[in-house]
């Protein structure tokens, strides 16, 4: 009687509770079709078709007698069957966590599948099912080998574990203590097993087991954008990210409803909000999510909003909506973020398809509220996304590319445009690295005074060096900062650095240090004091930092920075008009802010050469500002015949590769050190001392 084979009926009668409500709740939530999601489908359908089987052969075995062998038999084959398979699929669960679930790793899925393949095999096509268990008088029991049913389970439960040990960089969240916690549980089932075969406690270790897996599944409200009930930019970039993983092909519609803003300011947020749902029902008709395509049946208002009074109206608004039911392919819908949605298939064909029904849906007018509204559609579609690496890096596409398509055009978004694109987010990771690591250069420019014949002012400018592309010019990076957030700390570096020169040249009577400075720092009401906390740690006077500041920002943004740069002056800061023009130089607007320099741009030496009338202007502005006590720099002198012209027209100070070029620090100062030791007889080359870096 010690081989009898028991199953008792408590057992998956308990496990069947927990496990019922974990099912109510996980397919009552929206899932993305992502592997971690798939796996747990998975794993949920077998785990409960296994407790099923257990209270299924619980009876088979209590009542043997009673029923035929051959039912007998098949029920406890496919029990085992399922005992078999779940440790094996909460194994390619663990796997699929780490995305690495590929088809190019399939040898390592076969081994780890291999054990319960094999001892599956043996149970369910061949005679030797005897060796695991047989009936013989009326009673069912234990084979020589029924052991190895929980030695599979040992395995894969060993596997799981040893895999989350080598791969714990790659689990994100609690993710890695859940994977270990199920693997703990198969072995304690089997630990169970081998000391008590009379405690059949598997069904409680697998529902125990989906439980804690369910913890390290994504929350569904997480991914879902409240207003629309799409799914919103976190799933999309969550699904994206599968299928990259799995190296499948994508095709992604970007698209902005133009007039969202113009139909709140007129109508009010409720019609914009009505107007956005309204898409989105639309939208959710391509979703193969049922509950998605159920929001369309159930909204008769998608063609005909709520001034669809009429049967008749009110039947055709039904009929369309079962129509595209029919007849639109799958994909998913997200809402990116305000008036911005986006579509992902996977299908050619269905791509395209999708595309046709917008332009077809968007030449009508949609009712909101028995208003009739007319919205236009910019498009981007991207039928090639085999460069991206991450979900996130095409989403860093539809930023920079959305915004640049014509308002209601649609552009086709080929691997050409795709290559420049990823230059820009290849630099900006390079630029996050080398900020963390303060790789970020910074070269100073002498200033020529043309009183004094001396350099008695430097500039700070920001230099990004590449390791591929090389020197990247600020005008590419800094935009690219700006965009992304990292101007402030890019700000504070170069500040930093300026600071350690004007600490290291005390000798040398430099007047100040320019800082270029961005307009999100000099909004900022934590700006003035972040710069002075700065200078007081390297116990720099504040009259030895004069901010630049960009004409055009300062035109369009002067009501945001005017407290600050009020502030800031008053203790003694300096502030500077950067690359400021001819024919856009606004000097009676300067007149109001508190300035002390103003630097002319280069473009204006090529003006006053080729047009003697802006001579005079050129000659009149430099003038003025002297008679406002605004002091001039003139930049871009860069031949002898330029510093001869400039000196002519009296400026404060000239700038350019003629007098000084940039260079780190010990070779500025050096430089400033021995042209000043000398007594100039004329500016330029005869005193221009080539310092090596």
């Amino acid at each position: 009687m010690d081989g009898l084979l028991t199953i008792a009926y408590v057992f998956p009668i308990c496990a069947a509770l927990p496990l019922g409500v974990l099912v109510i709740y996980f397919f009552s939530k929206r899932q993305l079709p992502v592997q971690r999601n798939r796996m747990f489908t998975a794993a949920v359908m077998l785990s409960c078709a296994d407790v099923i089987f257990e209270f299924f052969s619980a009876v088979v075995v209590n009542n043997s007698e009673g029923v035929p062998q051959i039912l007998g038999t098949l029920v406890l084959v496919m029990f085992y069957l399922l005992r078999l398979t779940f440790p094996v699929l909460m194994s390619f669960y663990a796997v699929s966590i780490t995305k690495e679930l590929k088809p190019k790793n399939f040898r390592s899925l076969a081994a780890i599948a291999s054990p319960a393949v094999i001892v599956g095999v043996i149970i369910l096509f061949t005679p030797l099912t005897n060796l695991f268990f047989y009936y013989a008088d009326g009673r069912y029991f234990r084979g020589r080998c029924f052991f190895l049913l929980s030695a599979v389970t040992a395995v894969s439960a060993v596997f799981t574990a040893v895999y989350a040990l080598l791969k714990k960089p790659c689990f994100q969240g609690h993710s890695f203590p859940i994977v270990l916690s199920f693997s703990f549980l198969g072995l304690a089932s089997v630990f169970v097993d081998v000391v008590r075969p009379d405690r059949n406690v598997s069904s409680v270790a697998i529902s125990s087991a989906m439980l804690i897996a369910c913890l390290s599944l994504t929350k569904p409200e997480s991914m879902i954008d409240h207003l629309t009930g799409l799914l919103n930019l976190d799933a999309m970039m969550t699904y994206t990210d599968e299928l990259i993983s799995r190296e499948a092909r994508y095709y992604v519609i970007v698209m902005k409803v133009e007039n969202i803003r113009r139909i709140n300011s007129i109508f009010g947020y409720t019609v914009g909000s009505l107007t956005l749902s309204n898409i989105a029902d639309f939208l959710s008709t391509f979703s193969p999510d049922l509950s998605e395509r159920s929001r369309l049946r159930k909204n008769i208002r998608l063609y005909e909003g709520t001034s669809a009074s009429s049967a008749e109206s009110a039947e055709k608004a039904v009929g369309d909506a079962r129509r595209l039911e029919r007849t639109l392919p799958s994909a998913w819908a997200f809402r990116l973020m305000s008036n911005q949605f986006a579509i992902v298939s996977t299908d050619e064909e269905t791509h395209e398809k999708i595309l046709r029904c917008l332009h077809e849906r968007f030449e009508d007018p949609w009712h909101v509220r028995g208003l009739e509204i007319n919205l236009m559609l910019t498009v981007a579609e991207m039928p090639e996304t085999g460069s991206f690496a991450s979900g996130s890096d095409l989403y860093k596409v539809v930023e920079l590319v959305l915004p640049t398509v014509p308002k209601g055009d649609t552009v086709t978004v080929r691997e050409r445009e795709l290559g420049k694109i990823e230059r820009l987010i290849l630099m900006e990771s390079s630029l996050e690295k080398a900020l963390a690591e303060e790789k970020l250069d910074v070269r100073f420019q002498p200033v020529f005074n043309t009183a004094t014949g001396r350099f008695d002012k430097v500039e700070a400018l920001a230099r990004f060096e590449h390791e591929e592309w090389g020197d990247v010019p600020p005008a590419e990076f800094i935009p690219i900062a700006e965009k992304r957030g990292l101007v402030t700390q890019i700000d504070e570096f170069v500040l930093r650095r300026t600071c350690e020169l004007l600490k290291n040249a005390e000798d040398l009577n430099i007047e100040f240090a320019s800082v270029n400075i961005s307009v999100t720092e000099m909004a900022s009401a934590a700006f003035p004091k972040r710069a002075c906390a700065i200078l007081d740690e390297y116990g720099i006077p504040y009259r030895k930092i004069v901010f630049e500041i960009t004409e055009t920002a300062l035109m369009t943004s002067i009501v945001l920075m005017l407290e600050n740069l009020t502030a800031l002056a008053a203790m003694g800061f300096g502030f500077c008009v950067d690359n400021m023009g001819l024919a856009t130089g606004d000097i009676g607007r300067l007149a109001v802010l508190p300035l002390s320099l103003v630097k002319m741009d280069k473009r204006v030496l090529e003006e006053v050469q080729t047009s003697p009338k802006a001579r005079i202007i050129f000659e009149n502005t430099i003038d003025v500002l002297k008679k406002m006590e605004i002091r001039s720099v003139v930049v871009g002198a860069e031949t002898s015949s330029q510093a001869e012209w400039i000196l002519e027209t009296s400026p404060d100070s000239i700038q350019g590769f003629y007098y000084a070029r940039p260079m780190d620090e010990k070779g500025c100062l050096s430089f400033i050190r021995k042209n000043n030791a000398q007594t100039p007889k004329k500016p330029g080359r005869d005193n221009f001392i080539v310092v090596t870096e």
